[in-house]
């Protein structure tokens, strides 16, 4: 399309199609640094982590906790007598999650607005090199930003279709929505989202099953993590079944095979938690380059095949997280204006919102070939801030460069795991070692003076011979 055919007004130098983290970051971000800048959004300002995750299920997930400090008061010397009733007000619990999402869309509102960046609403769709549509009008970008996010995985199995048209199956995002709350809620898959919801509607009351495929919940997290965590939700009564192969719902019955075996489970809720695609839609008619596994190929700047348009966040495939979205934001826009903004994988945190929680970073023991490192592990029992808040399910293990005591990882499960892991993310960026974990003063009694435990018991055990 000639740039001819649009007004300068509806030229810009950054296009940023998508208006979730990366997409509003960026915008900010661009727009603050004086380029002219677009962020389009086709439906929810602050895309799926504001909207439909980590935001709303965080906010479930606090009165679900305040629930469970309630049923363990006794724990706590509280004896709940006489008239003092309590009950959930389900109705409430969602009016306040919506409440939430709201006071932050506006606030990114506001962002943008501060940044004098554009924000439109509507369906955009990259029509050529630098020619964007939406609301039937064009817009020309000299540069291009792709974070149009990833859109949940669907099972393809005899009887879906049907029960998701009924309201049996739902996905992460129905599961946010539910008018009330289920007798029997059923996860397919044992991840990360499948994991939180499962404890959720556990702790609500719901009787709750996990159906898994592979041997393990929690799969691609360090292995002594994934196996503490299992212990935990059994123990709270939510059942596990691993090895399972799902093939069909008929009615509100799930039927599986485990071990050769066919099963069968009564389903009132059923979620499809099975991991998420990108969302190529807005781009689908430009020619980039995909590698073998159909992700979007981009350089360490982010850049894609046209060196023009860059992708950014869920649709990289790199890391589904929201940070990482604020991350790549930044990069793309800085090199944009000539900069250089380096990043590491391997420096990036990831939590699970569980309670106790569970964070990492870096590598577990089962990831590096070689045999130089060490590991210093430290139960939660072992911590008087624990103890006094009775908050002692979990450990904290780290694994150091045996020659240097370089940080190679951290793994965790804690009260406060998601606030802990920001240390040691510190921590690795500025390069710091175990030395200087235990030279550091912390406060106590707290849970953070874990990790000068563990750094002196690590200098004791291995770097002091």
């Amino acid at each position: 399309m000639p740039n001819k055919e649009i007004s300068v007004e509806n030229k810009f130098d950054v296009i940023i199609i998508g208006g979730g983290p990366g997409g509003y970051v960026g915008g900010e971000h661009a727009g603050k640094n004086g380029l002219k800048t677009l962020v389009i959004e086709k439906e929810n300002l602050g895309g799926v982590c504001l909207n439909k995750g980590c935001i709303p299920t965080k906010t479930l997930l606090k009165s679900a906790k305040i629930f469970h400090y309630i049923k363990e008061a006794n724990k706590y010397g509280i004896d709940i007598e006489g008239d003092f009733e309590f009950k959930l007000n389900w109705k409430q619990i969602q009016t306040r999650k919506d409440n939430v999402v709201q006071q932050l869309i506006e606030g990114i509102k506001f962002l943008l607005k501060s940044a004098k960046a554009t924000y439109i609403e509507g369906e955009a769709k990259l029509i050529s090199d630098h020619v964007v549509a939406v609301n039937g009008e064009l817009y020309h970008g000299e540069k291009i930003i792709l974070a149009t996010g990833s859109t949940p995985r669907y099972l393809n199995l005899p009887g879906f279709d049907v029960a998701q048209q009924k309201g049996f199956v739902v996905d992460s995002t129905q599961a946010l929505e539910l008018k009330e709350i289920p007798k029997k809620f059923t996860v397919i898959g044992g991840g990360v989202i499948g994991v939180e919801f499962a404890l959720l509607y556990n702790e609500l009351g719901s009787d709750v099953t996990i159906i898994q495929g592979l041997d393990r919940i929690l799969e691609v997290i360090d292995h002594d993590l994934s196996k503490t965590m299992t212990d935990i939700l059994i123990k709270k009564g939510i059942k596990i079944i691993t090895n399972a192969n799902v093939k069909e719902i008929k009615n509100k019955t799930l039927h599986f095979e485990v071990n050769a075996k066919l099963e069968k489970i009564e389903i009132d809720k059923l979620l499809v938690s099975i991991g998420r695609i990108p969302d190529f839609g807005s781009f689908a008619e430009i020619d980039l380059v995909y590698n073998v596994k159909k992700q979007i190929v981009v350089n360490k700047h982010l850049q894609t095949s046209k060196r023009h348009i860059y992708a950014i966040g869920d649709v990289t495939q790199q890391i589904m997280l929201a940070h990482v979205a604020y991350k790549h934001a930044v990069m793309a826009v800085d090199h944009i204006l000539g900069l250089n903004t380096p990043y590491h994988l391997i420096e990036t945190p990831w939590c699970i919102y569980t309670f106790p929680e569970v964070a990492g970073i870096g590598l577990s023991e089962y990831e590096i070939d070689n045999k130089n490192f060490v590991i210093s592990k430290m139960p939660m029992t072992h911590l008087g801030k624990a103890l006094a808040d009775a908050e002692t399910d979990g450990f904290i293990k780290m694994i150091f460069e045996k020659t240097t005591g370089k940080i190679l990882g951290c793994h965790m499960i804690a009260s406060t795991a998601s606030d802990l892991i920001s240390e040691i993310s510190l921590a690795m960026q500025a390069e710091a070692t175990v030395f200087d974990l235990a030279a550091t003063i912390h406060p106590h009694p707290s849970i953070s003076e874990v990790f000068y435990e563990i750094a002196k018991k690590a200098i004791y055990d291995h770097f002091s011979k």
